[in-house]
């Protein structure tokens, strides 16, 4: 009997260790996944093969240590040792002993690391440059995901919750990229993810693999997942709207201009505020100046800012000539579903009053900016001024720029060059700084460029960096942060200071007269960029490049009297919002680059959420009948096989609404059953089951083959399940509280089927 037992526990012990390095390859696989996911944060593939490399050999490593006999939980352990060496090595700058072994100098070299990456994420937008900071993040982040994944699927025997770490980890991409997650990224991971827990099954259960089921349940989460990531809002990256859930929310990341288009792309748009001013007309409201271009995203910077006081002047106007007229008017604004560290006011703004909360103001641009409060429900009136350069004034602009305005023409030495030779075709033959600001916004409005919020997202150039600056260029088909950009990078290489203003369009009033023209609402349709360009003498003046926005200022039209478009005289009230200026034409047919929203968009949307609902009410009936299926074929291949079958009666009687306590006895359990199902098969099936029960409770265990016991259990299931009728049968197939543990549901029939 020793020997007999013996000769089957090696045979045990090598099939745990190859299911060992079967699920170690599942995990691997599930890397390699993540890894889909994450492409387009870090510039090159230096980050993706350290991210591989290490997780892949920490990995390994731990299926090796099993196979030499080490425990599963100390593997684990071993682990995270080897994972602290690798950082050590890699980022302990020579301060470990012996180069592995940290020490209080190597915990301060990853703290600088740390703190590194946090100022070049808030620099950088994506991809972001290959930077030091970020490679410590990549391999500090494998060494996290590989000893988690370990612990969780081998250690702790959990494959199921890896799901968990899995989805932490595509939140990064989801959140940074601005797009939704990838398709094939999604379709990837979850593949991996199913074959992971099928690799664990057989790891548990060692016997002849049955892929079939498997692979079909997989094939069709795949095909969900896909079909989601192509249909529905918020997951796509080309086919589908992308947008922001809830309420506006500008400011709050590395790539305020991103944001800005995820807004732009709401289907429905959200009231973000309104206002009334003292104005003739509707205003541009900015929010800030984003003056600081690090190469791949325009950036607010913050320099010597000053506490606001209620109703104190702000300023001087940078550069601003007494010699330029201006009007001064009032603004009261009443913000709605907005929230945003900056204040939207006409610019340049002189006071501010009203506010609750901190406040302080940026001399560089006047932009006001909150220091614990937000301008969710703010209420308040500014004081501004509408500036009026004439062309010949602008023409004539020349002397010194100030210090903090030079560095408004820094350009990134990688600079596309398409952007420079660009700017210099379409500035061809203008003299003044003037003239060719005037060509450059020419350009743009004259040289077939169409307006499109979807274009840059279904081809892959959506941002504000020079790389995605020199494919609109290419394609010429974008919204206000590309035109905007472009335009202002393309006067930096003209020796022009330039800056990207962000904010609203006026929006739309709904009554009133020509002179008062009552109160206008702003919506997140409303969202706007605009370049503004630095002439010495008369300061920042803002230019208006996007096709079909805004209104072209008049000071850039020096042959006619104004661009802007007339409005008529004398117009009576009316109840309906009247745009006063042009609306977004997002989607004209027949634009370049540019692809009508099909009309069966919301219909594959509705169709793809369906699915997904439809699926996550069958994975508990899934789970069940797998059970069950697993049970019957262990009852064909082991001894001892009537345990499982009790098992699976009591399952079975609590799906069906009886209380199958397990202090019940075998006896007693199966006495009720047999009265249930008397005068069919399934009686005498059931009464001969306990006696292989009892028989083997207090014998050697017996073949289940042999004495009938699948047959048996059939049997007993078909007659247990028909007697119980219809809604029974339904409610134990889709909510099986067998899945629960023992003693749920408390209040279950005690005698007889639900």
């Amino acid at each position: 009997m020793a020997t007999e037992s013996l000769t089957v526990a090696i045979p045990r012990l090598g099939s745990r260790r190859t299911g060992y390095w079967r699920l170690t390859g599942a995990l691997v696989v599930q890397v390699l996944a993540i890894s889909v996911a994450l492409g387009g944060l870090i510039q090159g593939a230096a980050w993706w093969f350290a991210l591989v490399i290490t997780a892949g050999s920490l990995l390994v490593a731990g299926a090796a240590l099993r196979t030499a006999g080490v425990r599963r939980l100390a593997v684990s352990g071993a682990l995270a040792v080897l994972a602290v060496m690798i950082m050590t090595a890699a980022f302990g700058r020579g301060t470990g002993v012996l180069w592995l072994i940290p020490t209080p100098g190597t915990v301060a070299s990853w703290g600088r690391y740390a703190e590194q990456a946090m100022l070049s994420i808030y620099q950088q937008g994506t991809p972001a440059e290959s930077l030091p900071e970020f490679m410590f993040l990549v391999v500090g982040g494998a060494c996290l995901l590989a000893v988690l994944l370990d612990l969780i699927a081998i250690g702790f025997r959990r494959a199921a919750l890896t799901a968990v770490v899995v989805a932490v980890v595509l939140v990064v991409p989801a959140a940074l990229l601005g797009d939704g997650l990838d398709p094939i990224a999604l379709a990837a991971s979850s593949a991996a993810y199913l074959w992971v827990l099928r690799c664990d099954v057989l790891t548990r259960r060692p016997g002849p693999a049955r892929p079939a089921a498997a692979l079909s349940v997989g094939a069709a989460a795949v095909v969900v997942a896909v079909l989601l990531a192509g249909t529905a809002p918020g997951f796509d990256r080309g086919g589908a709207t992308s947008f922001t859930a809830g309420g506006i929310s500008i400011g709050g990341t590395v790539t305020p201009l991103v944001d800005l288009g995820k807004d732009l792309r709401r289907p429905t748009a959200v009231r973000a505020l309104t206002y009334t001013t003292s104005a003739g007309s509707g205003q541009y409201l900015k929010l800030a100046s984003l003056d600081q271009f690090t190469g791949s995203v325009w950036k607010h910077r913050e320099r010597g800012t000053s506490r606001l006081s209620p109703g104190a002047t702000i300023g001087p106007v940078t550069g601003l000539s007494q010699k330029v007229a201006s009007t001064r008017i009032t603004t009261s604004v009443q913000i709605e579903d907005m929230t945003s560290r900056w204040l939207p006011a006409p610019a340049p703004v002189r006071s501010v009053s009203g506010l609750t909360g901190t406040w302080s103001w940026n001399p560089d641009d006047l932009t006001i900016g909150a220091i614990n409060t937000t301008t969710q429900g703010q209420k308040y009136t500014a004081t501004s001024l509408i500036l009026e350069p004439t062309a010949d004034q602008l023409k004539a602009a020349g002397g010194t720029v100030p210090d903090d305005v030079q560095r408004d023409l820094f350009l990134p030495s990688n600079l596309p060059s398409i952007i420079t030779t660009t700017a210099l075709e379409a500035t061809s033959g203008a003299v003044s700084e003037y003239d060719k600001a005037v060509a450059l916004q020419d350009y743009f409005r004259d040289n077939g460029f169409v307006y499109s919020t979807q274009t840059p997202l279904k081809q892959g150039y959506d941002g504000d960096g020079a790389r995605v600056i020199a494919r609109f260029l290419q394609v010429k088909s974008g919204y206000c942060v590309h035109f905007a950009s472009a335009m202002a990078l393309m006067a930096r290489t003209l020796g022009i200071p330039s800056r990207v203003a962000e904010g609203y369009l006026p929006g739309a009033t709904s009554g009133g007269t020509a002179s008062n023209p009552g109160t206008y609402t702003v919506t997140s349709d409303d969202l706007h960029a605009w370049p503004e360009l630095y002439f010495a003498g008369v300061g920042w003046v803002a230019f208006e490049p996007t096709v079909g926005r805004g209104t072209v200022p008049s000071y850039t039209r020096p042959e006619t009297a104004a661009a802007a478009p007339a409005q008529q005289s004398g117009a009576a009230s009316s109840a309906a919002p009247r745009r006063l200026v042009p609306t977004d034409p997002a989607q004209v047919s027949g634009a370049r680059g540019t692809t009508p929203p099909s009309p069966f968009q919301p219909v594959a949307s509705g169709i793809g959420v369906a699915l997904l609902v439809l699926v996550l009410l069958l994975v508990p009936a899934f789970l069940r009948q797998a059970r069950r299926r697993t049970r019957l074929r262990r009852l064909g291949e082991s001894w001892g096989g009537a345990a499982l079958v009790w098992d699976e009666l009591r399952d079975t009687a609590r799906d069906l609404g009886w209380a199958a306590p397990p202090t019940e006895t075998p006896r007693v359990f199966a006495r009720r059953i047999a009265a249930a199902v008397a005068g069919t098969p399934g009686e005498a099936a059931v009464l001969r089951l306990l006696d292989v029960r009892e028989r083997d409770s207090y014998g050697p265990p017996t073949r289940a083959v042999a004495v009938g016991l699948p047959d048996d259990l059939r049997r007993v299931l078909g007659a247990l399940e028909q007697a119980s009728g219809r809604a029974a049968r339904l409610k134990a197939l889709l909510l099986p509280v067998s899945l629960l543990p023992a003693g749920w549901p408390p209040a279950a029939n005690a005698g007889r089927a639900a």
